[in-house]
């Protein structure tokens, strides 16, 4: 039963994903310039800082009890 779920987990969060054609070639700048004006980077970009934010506030709020 638990094989199912090992399954489940790397079938759904694989490292490789297809986004968009193309490679991120070039200096570490034109990687971070690649990502910033990108919409589809830029909001999971965002995305991630809301949870991060979030489970922050979470354990902060957990631990100072």
């Amino acid at each position: 039963m638990s094989n199912k779920y090992l399954v489940s987990f790397v079938a759904l969060f694989s490292s490789v994903a297809h986004a968009h054609p193309g490679e991120h070639h070039g200096g570490f700048f034109s990687v971070i310039g690649h990502l910033l004006s990108e919409p589809d980077h830029l909001i999971l970009a965002l995305l991630a800082v809301v949870i991060g934010a979030a489970g922050a506030l979470y354990f902060r709020k957990r631990n100072s009890r």
